[in-house]
């Protein structure tokens, strides 16, 4: 496995495809607390995925909240290695390097949050084919960008990250940007190291997606 490595599925392929395996008591806890079974799977299937690409068993993933503390937030590195992990209506997403990262993914929804973006991003979004599909390439970018330390969550409005309606900038921060975009779900990452992105394979193998992922640093 290259690093950076992030990995998007189908919430039920992953199901599917890994084994089911106890993830520790905090998740076990939050996942008792979700109501709907279709957030409870993907809640699921976004930690075995986080620890199929670590090599360890999802009750080996830890959360720290960096305010109180709390076993919530930023996923804690294991063995040395950097995770973050996604989940969103049937779809997960998960990545793994050696320094701090962040992954995010969304499902393909009809929702553009204007406040979110910045006055060329959101010309860029009005101005797109798509313009829903330009917003989510904005919005997973940005927050992937939160969840990897290099912006905060109520400054995204002034984060600007597009470059084109379907392309990202190379970086923000330090860090790469790169997206992967499917008919059914956006993902991106913000990596220290360029991302090698994949799907998953039928025997859990990854599978390299073929191309240069969108928004990627030529």
């Amino acid at each position: 496995m290259e690093l950076s490595t992030v990995v998007v599925a189908p919430t039920r392929h992953v199901l599917a495809v890994l084994p089911g395996a106890p993830l520790g008591s905090a998740a076990e806890s939050r996942l008792g607390a979700l109501r709907s079974p279709a957030d409870r799977d993907d809640f699921t299937a976004a930690r075995l995925l986080a620890a199929h690409l670590l090599g360890v068993a999802p009750a080996d993933l830890r959360q720290r909240c960096e305010v109180c503390g709390g076993e919530h937030g930023l996923p804690l590195p294991v063995g040395g290695l950097h995770v973050s992990w996604s989940h969103a209506h049937g779809w997960v997403a998960a990545g793994v390097s050696r320094a701090r990262l962040g992954v995010d993914v969304e499902a393909e929804r009809g929702v553009i949050l204007a406040e979110a973006l910045t006055p060329g991003e959101a010309a860029l979004v009005s101005s797109a084919p798509d313009p829903a599909r330009a917003f989510r390439l904005a919005w997973t970018a940005k927050e992937a960008c939160v969840k990897a330390g290099a912006a905060h969550l109520d400054g995204v409005a002034e984060l600007d990250v597009l470059a084109a309606p379907g392309t990202l900038r190379p970086s923000h921060g330090g860090l790469h940007l790169s997206a992967w975009q499917h008919p059914g779900a956006t993902a991106a990452a913000a990596t220290t190291e360029p991302a090698h992105w994949a799907i998953l394979g039928d025997s859990g193998e990854l599978v390299p997606v073929p191309g240069r992922a969108v928004g990627s640093p030529a």
